[in-house]
């Protein structure tokens, strides 16, 4: 990679981190000197930092790519790059109004300082990056695949999150309302880790929608690897727990202990789980 190859890459991340910067300033309703710096607020900066990673991890592939021109580069990382950053907010906004739903302001709470919401909130557009990351990636510039799989994407990422927290015995949105990090950390982690699953299977070059459903319908039954790491690996195996399908010693450091590092113990089974899967499929 030449000189100037590289001052472009550096000059295009610089300038769409400060879009991204302007976009979740807007999302926060307040200033981000006056939150970070003035309130200490350790919820917003790991919301915000959340954003940044899912951002980065959006240019990434238009970065990556080939060069043809200076301007057809820039214009290609303008549109692309925005686009991802619109792709990316999004559909962390319709996952927010999803978690609206089931009882937790994640914003507004991030935005008081509950780290428990902004560690969510976080976890929320970093996974989103990976939706829409994957739905801008083999689709040969065709709009319409790119927004059917990313919709689709996005729905699925929801849909197998509500799926596996109604496998929980505790109310997770009761808990990261109240504060509890040990659960804020095993639901980001379970969203991360699908979001990455589901963006591999918005990703490659599309086929047609029939082969295309079919191997992303076979990637999402592949999510479900998910819950016998938490009941096995992560209770049986580090816990020393016994074995039962539902709640037991996992549930108990959780929700009563808010033992975060179980929690944290859960996010790893979950991620390491979607990063092996994502490799070998």
């Amino acid at each position: 990679m030449d000189a100037a190859t590289i001052g472009f890459v550096v000059l295009a991340v610089i300038v769409l981190l400060i879009i991204a910067r302007a976009v979740y300033r807007f999302l926060l309703g307040q200033s981000l000197s006056e939150t970070l710096i003035g309130q200490d607020n350790r919820a917003a900066a790991v919301a915000l930092s959340g954003f940044m990673l899912g951002v980065i991890n959006v240019v990434i592939p238009i970065l990556s790519g080939p060069g043809h021109s200076f301007w057809a580069d820039v214009k290609g990382v303008l549109a692309y790059g925005i686009g991802g950053i619109a792709a990316m907010t999004v559909a962390g906004l319709i996952f927010e109004q999803y978690s609206r739903a089931t009882g937790v302001r994640l914003r507004e709470q991030t935005a008081s300082g509950n780290l428990a919401a902004g560690i969510v909130d976080g976890a929320i557009y970093l996974s989103s990056s990976q939706i829409a990351a994957g739905a801008l990636t083999g689709d040969g510039g065709a709009i319409g695949p790119t927004i059917v799989f990313w919709a689709a994407g996005v729905a699925a990422l929801i849909l197998l999150t509500h799926l596996f927290r109604l496998l929980t015995t505790y109310d997770d949105a009761e808990l990261i309302k109240n504060g509890n990090v040990a659960a804020a950390l095993g639901a980001a982690g379970l969203i991360v880790a699908i979001g990455m699953m589901v963006g591999y299977a918005v990703s490659g070059s599309f086929t047609g929608y029939g082969e295309s459903f079919r191997d992303f319908g076979l990637m999402l039954l592949a999510v479900f690897v998910l819950y016998p790491v938490r009941q096995i690996i992560v209770q049986m195996l580090f816990l020393g727990a016994g074995f039962c399908l539902r709640g037991g010693r996992l549930d108990h450091e959780i929700a009563e202990d808010k033992n975060v590092g179980v929690g944290l113990l859960e996010a790893v089974g979950y991620l390491a789980t979607a990063l092996i899967i994502t490799r070998i499929f």
